[in-house]
């Protein structure tokens, strides 16, 4: 996988990317699988990172797809673009995703958008893509 040689050559890095990503976007919680790469691709588009936005595209298919139009999926995505875009308005997007989602659902969500954000960053320095997960 291209991201975790985006991430450097430091092991230590890696692996703390990879237990953070296995707990963030794999592992139990509130929000379900479906909904966490809803978020994770919103946020991919958001920092126009083309690398991460196909495989969350492809991971959220696999999943069913989305958004659905429902007003819960809507703030889920318009909560990962607003928290990306624009960090300083963070409280008054946490503040409107609590009128949707639970006060664990909106931690989760939190996270997802903070993960996928350094890792966008990494990618995005790195200039890694589709093509290097086959190298």
């Amino acid at each position: 996988m291209a991201i975790l040689r985006a991430m450097g050559p430091r092991a230590e890095v890696v692996r703390a990317f990879l237990v953070l990503s296995e707990a963030v976007l794999y592992g139990p919680a509130e929000l379900g699988r479906r909904e966490r790469e809803l978020l994770a691709l919103a946020t991919c588009q958001a920092n126009g990172a083309e690398y991460s936005t196909e495989v969350h595209a492809a991971l959220l298919k696999q999943l069913g797809g989305g958004p659905d139009g429902s007003a819960r999926d809507q703030a889920l995505v318009a909560f990962a673009r607003r928290l990306t875009l624009a960090p300083r308005e963070a409280a008054d997007a946490v503040a409107e995703l609590r009128d949707h989602l639970s006060a664990a659902e909106v931690h989760d969500a939190i996270a997802v958008v903070g993960l996928l954000n350094f890792a966008n960053r990494a990618a995005l320095a790195t200039e890694i893509n589709s093509t290097d997960d086959l190298t």
